[in-house]
């Protein structure tokens, strides 16, 4: 019985702890302190990604930077993984900036960093995704930099090889 309550003590206690992001090791309980410091990390967030490969095009030459998505959408600042389950392909990017606004208040500059020419041309777009958008719709601006992985290293060859598409 001893046991069992220690155990629910410290599940409660790293329940508790992880609502943080790094926990100190003063507030470990003795027993664990002698593990050192541990950062606690959260999911790896996934970005799904048009299966067309002139967005992919466009990601790994570092021309689209901004996704714009209808809805409240709960993204952080952090690693994304940026990918496609219909034609599989992936790579790692870091999250630089979440911004929720109306449809009608992205900027000129998100607009291009998705790849459009302005929010007309945007709206057009997102429309293919989202039927009922509009200026009033919530969205979620996702901007990410420091796009990596084996594709990144070999655009020349991805781009040789899915052309014929």
């Amino acid at each position: 019985m001893e046991k069992n309550n220690k155990e629910k003590k410290e599940r409660s206690w790293l329940k508790e702890q992880s609502e943080r992001n790094v926990i100190n090791i003063k507030d470990w309980p003795p027993w664990m302190q002698k593990i050192g410091k541990i950062e606690i990390k959260g999911p790896l967030q996934a970005l799904l990604i048009s299966p067309d490969h002139k967005t992919r095009f466009d990601i790994l030459d570092g021309k689209k930077t901004v996704t714009v998505r209808q809805g409240w959408r709960k993204y952080f600042v952090g690693p994304v993984m940026l990918c496609c389950h219909i034609r599989p392909w992936a790579v790692m990017a870091d999250i630089v900036d979440v911004r929720h606004c109306f449809l009608r208040e992205v900027t000129e500059e998100e607009c291009r960093g998705s790849g459009f020419k302005n929010l007309e041309d945007l709206t057009r777009g997102l429309k293919k995704y989202y039927p009922d958008i509009n200026p009033d719709s919530v969205v979620t601006v996702i901007k990410w930099q420091n796009v990596r992985g084996l594709w990144v290293d070999h655009k020349d060859f991805y781009k040789e090889l899915y052309l014929k598409d």
